[in-house]
């Protein structure tokens, strides 16, 4: 039986869709605080936001009689009509932020617009307080509980550390997008930092990252490229669009085309500010506004190649290697032509007729795995996509791909083989000893107030599960650093059935005979057996 749903549920499914975690609550409340022509920005959160969240501005503020208003969904200043989606300046516009956040949270707004002044406190949809009281011009917002309506979606929360890192992650970006803004980020371990606009590049950069990075920035007509390099960092695309942080489909086309100008080179950290005029995108395409729809490619292109342009005019100064001898790629106009709705983007006939040339390539490498030989030995076969089939000094082996894989990882952990560095340091709350351990397996730390900063991570770290598992579990590696190095080893190794090319099988044989003894996993398991004689014999019963 179909029937219509209480308001309750539809508000509840309503701020389900905006807020998702608590660095939504962050985004929505910076963008208003944006919006209102704030200068200063502050932002506080209390066990990664899962407890409080408080972002204040300086900007314009609201009077006092509009503060119920404010909290109802679809109210807003920003549009008044149905033409103006099509010329949408502003980063919010549907009135749905605070009313989502005051239906799963408790809320506290203090607002100001310089003649009155007053409070505001609604807690899961229900108004309790609403007085007016003396406060600064601006706004503060204090946002706790959250999800304490809504046990199903608080239990898919990550912990207090992960959803930090996230916060801390959307204000990094915010930070290099707006750099004319003075921005304060703190927690119950106190500042984390202060960024004020007078900070040269090189100083914002190194306040956020903890990283010294060498500062270049380009103009064009339709925006502006700032370039963070340093060969430490592994290079980022930070994108916003009219001010508006990019992070859907729009990001990696944009991304997409910058890599194919940038001929082969590493991407450094780049900041690209796009500047169109709002009628030629489409912002009202997702639920929490990370995603545009471009209504034309020809002006994106454009912009994006003068920059490009620019940068390769001063390539050797700034160590950047394009490979392609500064020859700009040509772009045919049908492989990049708009589409309405979610319609397959039309592909030209040259990438159509590559993209089947590799493929036949590589079917036929795959039929070639015999064929592979490198010195000191010969790879014979490939047996149900997990064992490898190998020819050593006359005997036949069996290598079982991710038991060698894993020996592999843990010889490279053990070695302190190459460690990554965090574009964001992590913040993490353990004790001295497991800092200790941390070091012996390869991290990076940075002492700080209350805790650590993980500036430096072992390179299969990366490979073998999410950041944010690794410090959930911090603390069960005390004592026990041996067994946490086999645990990461097996997490990134290859798995069995999991089929590999032929260079890669090479690559992984090679890489197995560099270590000491590659004949048993870090478990004690079989990872290569010998098919001598005497073992076949065995089998035979002879």
């Amino acid at each position: 039986m179909i029937r219509e749903l209480p308001l309750e549920v539809r508000s509840k499914i309503a701020a389900g869709e905006v807020i998702e975690r608590p660095v939504s609550v962050v985004k929505e409340l910076v963008e208003n605080a944006l919006d209102a022509g704030a200068t200063d920005i502050k932002v506080s959160v209390i066990n990664g936001g899962l407890d409080e969240i408080m972002v204040s501005d300086n900007g314009c503020g609201m009077p006092f009689e509009e503060l119920p208003l404010a909290v109802k969904r679809f109210t807003t200043s920003k549009i008044g009509s149905v033409e103006d989606l099509d010329s949408i300046a502003t980063l919010g516009f549907r009135g749905e932020a605070l009313a989502s956040i005051a239906d799963v949270a408790d809320l506290t707004i203090f607002s100001c617009d310089g003649e009155t002044s007053g409070q505001l406190r609604i807690r899961g949809g229900e108004l309790l307080l609403c007085k007016p009281v003396a406060s600064p011009k601006g706004t503060r917002v204090i946002v706790r509980d959250l999800f304490f309506n809504l046990p199903a979606r608080k239990k898919f929360l990550r912990s207090a550390s992960t959803e930090f890192s996230h916060i801390q992650k959307f204000l990094q970006s915010m930070v290099l997008i707006y750099p004319n803004v003075q921005w304060t980020f703190t927690s119950e371990k106190g500042v984390i930092w202060h960024v004020p606009p007078q900070l040269s590049a090189e100083e914002r950069f190194y306040s956020l990252f903890g990283q010294k990075a060498q500062f270049r920035a380009f103009t064009a007509s339709q925006g502006e490229l700032d370039i963070y390099l340093n060969p430490n960092i592994v290079g980022e695309l930070i994108l916003s669009v009219n001010g508006r942080l990019i992070k859907g489909s729009a990001y990696f086309q944009v991304l997409r085309i910058l890599k194919d100008m940038w001929g082969g080179a590493n991407l450094p950290v780049m900041v690209l500010r796009l500047n169109v005029e709002p009628d030629q995108v489409d912002v009202n395409v997702h639920p929490q506004k990370l995603d545009i729809r471009f209504k034309s490619q020809v002006w994106l292109r454009q912009a994006l190649q003068e920059l490009i342009t620019q940068v390769r005019g001063e390539a050797g100064g700034l160590g950047i290697d394009f490979k392609t001898n500064g020859e700009m790629p040509h772009y045919q106009s049908e492989a990049w032509t708009t589409t309405p709705n979610d319609a397959p983007t039309v592909v030209s006939e040259t990438m159509r007729e590559n993209y089947m040339l590799f493929q036949k390539e590589a079917l036929q490498n795959q039929k070639d795995v015999g064929s592979v030989v490198s010195k000191g030995f010969e790879i014979k076969d490939y047996l149900y996509d997990t064992y490898i089939l190998i020819k050593r000094d006359g005997v036949y082996e069996l290598w079982d791909q991710h038991a060698v894989n894993e020996k592999i990882n843990y010889w490279r952990l053990s070695s302190l083989y190459g460690v990554q560095f965090l574009l964001e340091p992590l913040f993490c709350s353990v004790d001295e000893e497991t800092a200790q351990a941390l070091t012996e397996m390869g991290f990076e730390l940075q002492q700080v107030r209350g805790g650590y900063l993980i500036k430096a991570v072992p390179s299969l770290l990366l490979l073998s599960r999410s950041l944010d598992v690794i410090i959930d579990d911090l603390e069960s590696i005390k004592g026990n650093i041996e067994k946490t190095r086999a645990d990461l080893a097996c997490k990134s190794a290859v798995k069995a059935g999991q089929k590999l090319s032929p260079m890669e099988i090479e690559a992984l044989v090679v890489e197995g005979l560099k270590v000491l003894d590659v004949s048993y996993d870090p478990h004690g398991r079989p990872a290569v057996v010998k098919l001598d004689e005497a073992l076949i014999e065995r089998l035979f019963n002879r």
